[in-house]
């Protein structure tokens, strides 16, 4: 580890294209999905439990309920298919249960089974985690989660000087090529962007989501409460009613790859963790082949019919502490396909990346420069009535959560 301002400011990046292309994919459990990868430029499987003592950034019960079995069995496989597993300890806060003797003594219980299932890497979302991995697993590789928001050249070089292996970016600077490139150019370890996101741009709840999510799946907490995901509800609601949020969404085109391999950065996630085998080889398939002729609202984290696996709805069997009437709309919130209400071409986007190359979104009204509002009505089908119809289901259950109906 070197101290900050030791280091030399430039470095020479070698040109990526192609064959260097390396995909990191999430793994819904399913046993045959390494071998289903083994033949794309898959370089690394990442996934957890459905919940632990840590947690995550998915809520538990849209996980599949798997045992520590299932983890070491699954780990094998990605290594028999030649793949790398990354297990994901990417809360953003553990509620403070490591400053008591109990939790201190479960996080150690975790770490100490992780290094006996054979995982390869640990992703991780602060620092005291990564020094605690540091410190007692040095056998681990550690990489820094999206989480951790890196887009400033400055918090990029701190968490690099923690010894961590590898950077997730934050996927809001994915159409910021002057940042990705600078933050590239000033460590020395490896960048991964995420390839198919579909967050609202600078949405508003990003962090109350990720809390959200985080103790949605520790062990010590998730069943203390009914989460029902208000950031969700409200999130997909704006997209269906302002499908312009698709467009300005910072997800990358399987086409426009080459562009960021220009800048030296190789690596490219692709979510998500509950997404059927067949939705997650679809949008593999894609990235690796460079090419998509759909629906691009089909490569992303949207609801989509036959795409995702079914909840774990025995988690909201909790009648002390909501009205089930109440909680059982759950289920026809995500029962559709946001492919009814809005088609992107893709084959139409040829071009669009190179916008964002002169502009600078961070200091731009979108309403002042209306480039994305263009594309939409360019490149894009809507079905308003289809959007409004499921966007009024949505409303009401917020409505149910903020009024307090859900607790009748």
């Amino acid at each position: 580890m070197h101290a900050s301002g030791s280091r030399s400011t430039s470095r020479n990046h070698p040109q990526h294209h192609g064959s260097n292309m390396e995909l990191r994919v999430s793994t819904n459990w399913d046993p045959a999905l390494p071998g289903m990868l083994a033949n794309y430029p898959v370089g690394e499987v990442y996934g957890k439990l459905a919940d632990d003592v840590i947690g995550g950034c998915r809520p538990s019960f849209l996980l599949p309920q798997i045992t520590r079995d299932d983890v070491h069995n699954h780990v094998a496989a990605c290594h028999e298919a030649g793949i790398k597993f990354s297990y994901l300890i990417n809360t953003n806060c553990l509620n403070n249960v490591h400053y008591t003797r109990e939790g201190y003594g479960q996080i150690r219980e975790l770490l100490d089974w992780l290094a006996t299932t054979g995982v390869d890497r640990l992703t991780i979302a602060f620092p005291y985690l990564i020094q605690l991995v540091k410190t007692h697993y040095p056998q681990f590789e550690v990489k820094v989660s999206s989480v951790a928001r890196i887009n400033t050249v400055t918090r990029a070089r701190q968490f690099e000087d923690l010894g961590v292996d590898e950077l997730i970016v934050d996927e809001m600077l994915n159409r910021d090529f002057d940042t990705l490139q600078a933050i590239n150019e000033a460590v020395d370890v490896p960048l991964e962007v995420i390839a198919n996101p579909c967050c609202v741009w600078e949405c508003a709840q990003q962090q109350e989501h990720v809390n959200h999510d985080g103790h949605a799946s520790q062990t010590h907490s998730h069943n203390n409460y009914i989460y029902l995901q208000y950031p969700y509800v409200m999130c997909t609601r704006q997209k269906l009613l302002d499908p312009v949020n698709i467009i300005r969404a910072r997800w990358i085109r399987p086409e426009d790859m080459t562009h960021y391999e220009d800048i030296g950065i190789t690596r490219f996630k692709v979510v998500e963790r509950f997404k059927t085998s067949g939705a997650l080889l679809s949008a593999v398939k894609a990235y690796a082949n460079r090419h998509y002729e759909g629906n691009l609202c089909d490569l992303l984290t949207l609801p989509n019919q036959g795409s995702f696996l079914p909840p774990n709805f025995e988690y909201f069997n909790k009648p002390d502490k909501a009205d089930m009437s109440k909680v059982a709309l759950v289920a026809d919130l995500m029962n559709f396909s946001f492919s009814d209400a809005l088609n992107v071409r893709n084959k139409d986007l040829d071009g669009f990346i190179d916008f964002f190359k002169e502009h600078d979104c961070r200091r731009t009204s979108c309403d002042a420069c209306g480039y994305c509002d263009r594309i939409l009505d360019e490149c894009a089908d809507w079905n308003e009535e289809q959007a409004r119809r499921q966007a009024a289901k949505l409303e009401e259950f917020a409505h149910i959560l903020l009024s307090g109906a859900l607790f009748g």
